[in-house]
């Protein structure tokens, strides 16, 4: 089994020459949000096994390595998660975003910040009405749960959860629990 597993990951050298080429501060980045994935996914692989480990088994996190490191090209080897869209730039996105599962996902938020986690079947961005500049900003350690949909030029405070199928369309103040069809706060 072993053997099979080392020549699975053989497709996956050319993403590892490419993490390795990444500047400094990418580099960094990269390995902070592997170490996270690694640890929320609770597995004891670090370094390249951990990260050859983390591109073999989570479609998703192959999506995020190749927005971060702008090389979709990669794909060719292993596609990344279908369905799941970036159109946030990566610079206005901080470090340890984590996406559960991804599948039916779009995120086009105005900035997003660090230690974020988001659900499957999310929709982060634009209302269908003008002005351009109408997408939400999302504040450090933000959860944002399955099925939620998050519209608008809005805030949402640092260590808030957004729950299960909500939908915001207002601001959310910091440290809140947010639920319902037009969210409403539930916890502060």
């Amino acid at each position: 089994m072993r053997v099979l597993n080392w020549i699975l990951s053989m497709r996956y050298l050319p993403h590892v020459i490419v993490y390795y080429l990444q500047s400094k501060k990418n580099l960094e980045l990269l390995n902070y949000e592997r170490d996270l994935w690694l640890e929320r996914n609770r597995f004891k692989k670090y370094g390249v096994r951990g990260f050859l480990f983390l591109l073999n088994i989570f479609p998703e996190y192959r999506s995020l390595f190749y927005y971060r490191t702008n090389c979709k090209i990669l794909s060719l080897f292993a596609k990344g998660q279908t369905n799941l869209y970036f159109h946030t730039p990566s610079s206005k996105i901080g470090k340890g975003l984590v996406i559960w599962h991804g599948y039916s996902t779009v995120i086009n938020a105005e900035s997003i910040g660090e230690n974020c986690q988001i659900w499957h079947l999310t929709t982060i961005g634009k209302k269908t009405t003008l002005p351009q500049n109408d997408k939400p900003v999302i504040e450090d350690n933000v959860s944002i749960s399955t099925g939620a949909i998050v519209i608008g030029n809005i805030r949402i405070g640092s260590n808030s959860v957004i729950g299960a199928g909500s939908t915001v369309v207002h601001d959310v103040p910091e440290n809140s629990v947010v639920i319902g069809v037009a969210a409403s706060v539930y916890k502060k």
